[in-house]
């Protein structure tokens, strides 16, 4: 008897949570929740949008450097390889010694560049996660919201009443951007 009062419970439990005809109503006293949808928030956010085409063309600017010089190296190649039959044993040995010397300043610099492209990522996501959180607790106070989740990464289903993105996008694009400084703690 007690495993079908259980039984009946929880059907009854299941039936009011599925329930799709009515509306969450997010306001009952217990706790208020909504989620935001990241990737739909990065379109929405301006600043989001300026720093990914800041980036963008800093990546560019870089693979072009390193275009022009993997094309300088493949030109030393192209000059040593036509010189080694007329050169003499020792003269080929300080060619591809020099040549050796080329190759590995061009793995510096294209490890050099890859490092600055990944820590003005990471500062770029840096800025725009502390302006998302400073959004988020400031929709959370206006609106006494106890719980605000990443539709993505932790709801697997969300009634849109609960979708709060673009009250945070709204805010996100109202609050100051930060300053270079701020940006580089």
């Amino acid at each position: 008897m007690r495993n079908s009062l259980f039984l009946l419970v929880m059907v009854a439990v299941a039936a009011v949570a599925c329930s799709p005809s009515e509306p969450v109503n997010t306001n009952t006293g217990g706790l208020k929740i909504g989620y935001v949808k990241a990737d739909s928030l990065t379109q929405l956010y301006d600043y989001h949008k300026e720093l990914e085409k800041q980036f963008e063309q800093e990546t560019k600017k870089i693979e072009a450097e390193l275009v022009r010089g993997q094309q300088n190296l493949q030109t030393e190649y192209q000059v040593l390889e036509q010189a080694a039959p007329s050169l003499s044993k020792i003269e080929l040995q300080r060619a591809q010694r020099d040549f050796q010397r080329i190759q590995q300043n061009y793995s510096t610099l294209e490890q050099q560049r890859s490092g600055e492209l990944a820590e003005q990522q990471a500062r770029m996501n840096k800025q725009i996660k502390e302006q998302m959180d400073e959004a988020m607790a400031q929709l959370a106070k206006e609106e006494n919201y106890d719980l605000i989740l990443i539709y993505e990464e932790n709801v697997l289903y969300g009634n849109e009443s609960l979708d709060v993105t673009q009250k945070v996008a709204t805010i996100l694009n109202t609050l100051k951007k930060p300053t270079e400084e701020s940006g580089k703690k």
